[in-house]
């Protein structure tokens, strides 16, 4: 396999999960809870800005 082929397959694959997201809000935050992006009470992960973030203000 090719490194073009196999970006065609990774974009693909993508743009397959992406579309299935999209098809509700219950989708989309099942694919962001699956993703580790949410945890599963719907709460931000810290990593991502969440509750205990030690992120600094903008205007600080």
């Amino acid at each position: 396999m090719t490194d073009t082929e196999r970006n065609r397959k990774i974009l693909a694959a993508l743009a397959d999960r992406t579309k299935r997201a999209l098809v509700s809000k219950k989708a989309a935050r099942d694919l962001l809870i699956e993703e580790g992006i949410y945890t599963k009470k719907g709460k931000l992960r810290a990593e991502f800005g969440g509750a205990g973030s030690k992120k600094k203000p903008a205007a600080a």
